[in-house]
């Protein structure tokens, strides 16, 4: 779990994902990747790993989403890695889910359903992913998706070169596993309202953020596509 401002809900938010997922499942780590946060997240965070078993990764520096995230890929000691976003959107029980499925495939992304976001963010992701369906002949639900299963050996595969993706790096990492040929299976997840501002791209960067990608498809695609 990526973490960064996250002094509202963080608290609530871990607690949750250690009674639903982490206590239940022998020999897992919780690991927790703190950004560089500004508030209170850190002194919270390290409350916490006083009476639950946290593994932190903390840094002073901002390393900003795209390193942070690809750091935190790299941490895990298990072979079966959970990925999810710290906002508190999802619900951590729909892990089972994509569970019930990880053993015959590679990766199991969590589909967003029922969304309580504004009409513009669903608009805008049924768009993206149709786009990036259509270039690189995909089938993707939410390709963008920060709730998802992975094994390591695919994880390995996307850490072994340099990402080129800007923003949106679930996306990236995505395609790459599905290029190498990896099996995908994709399941429908609860999509919850957020409590307080949201951490993510602000509305009007997010077009921005888009077109940025959009602009490396070609780059992407002539990487991964065999010749």
């Amino acid at each position: 779990m990526l973490v960064h401002n996250e002094a509202d809900t963080i608290e609530s938010v871990i607690k949750e994902y250690y009674e639903k997922v982490i206590s239940k499942i022998p020999g897992s780590e919780f690991i927790v990747a703190e950004d560089g946060s500004t508030d209170n997240t850190k002194e919270i965070l390290k409350k916490l790993a006083s009476v639950l078993p946290l593994r932190l990764e903390m840094k002073d520096e901002r390393k900003g989403y795209a390193r942070a995230f690809r750091d935190a890929l790299s941490l895990p000691k298990n072979n079966i890695i959970f990925l999810s976003d710290s906002g508190g959107k999802h619900d951590p029980a729909d892990f089972w889910k994509l569970y019930e499925k990880i053993k015959n495939s590679d990766m199991v992304i969590g589909v967003k359903t029922n969304r309580e976001d504004s009409l513009f963010r669903k608009l805008l992701t049924r768009g993206y992913n149709l786009i990036v369906n259509l270039y690189f002949g995909a089938d993707f639900k939410d390709i963008d998706s920060g709730f998802r299963l992975i094994w390591k050996k695919a994880i390995r595969e996307v850490l072994s070169v340099p990402w080129i993706f800007p923003e949106l790096v679930s996306s990236e990492i995505s395609l790459r596993i599905q290029k190498k040929g990896f099996k995908i299976d994709q399941v429908p997840v609860s999509y919850r309202a957020r409590i307080g501002p949201s951490r993510g791209l602000p509305l009007k960067k997010i077009p921005s953020a888009v077109w940025q990608v959009l602009l490396k498809f070609s780059a992407l695609k002539k990487e991964i596509s065999p010749a």
